[in-house]
């Protein structure tokens, strides 16, 4: 091989590194999105294809986060007044619950 054939070889292998590095680094910024939001990382296997990964990315940023519930752990819209799942009330706080008293009567000593 020629030395110029070996340069071309470089700059083409180092142009694929390049791209491919930035192709995962988008998979990794979709993955955080969808994490960030609530919603399931696994529509990233979309990201296979190149056109998937950027319709993944648009819908991504497009979607409103969800909320989980903090009774049952299901997810639920970013508006909702109650969880769909459990009726949890996310309007009303969870009221303190003062300590119930023992269940084994001790008698008074005198």
């Amino acid at each position: 091989m020629r030395d110029e054939e070996i340069f071309g070889l470089i700059i083409v292998l180092v142009i694929l590194v390049v791209v491919l590095a930035i192709y995962i680094g988008l998979i990794v910024l979709g993955v955080k999105l969808a994490i960030r939001k609530n919603r399931s990382p696994h529509w990233m296997w979309f990201a296979i294809h190149p056109v998937g990964l950027l319709v993944t990315l648009i819908v991504m940023a497009c979607l409103s986060p969800l909320k989980r519930c903090p009774q049952c752990r299901q997810t639920t819209q970013e508006h909702a007044r109650l969880c769909g799942f459990c009726g949890y009330n996310y309007a009303m706080p969870m009221a303190y619950a003062p300590p119930t008293q023992p269940s084994v009567y001790i008698p008074p000593q005198w």
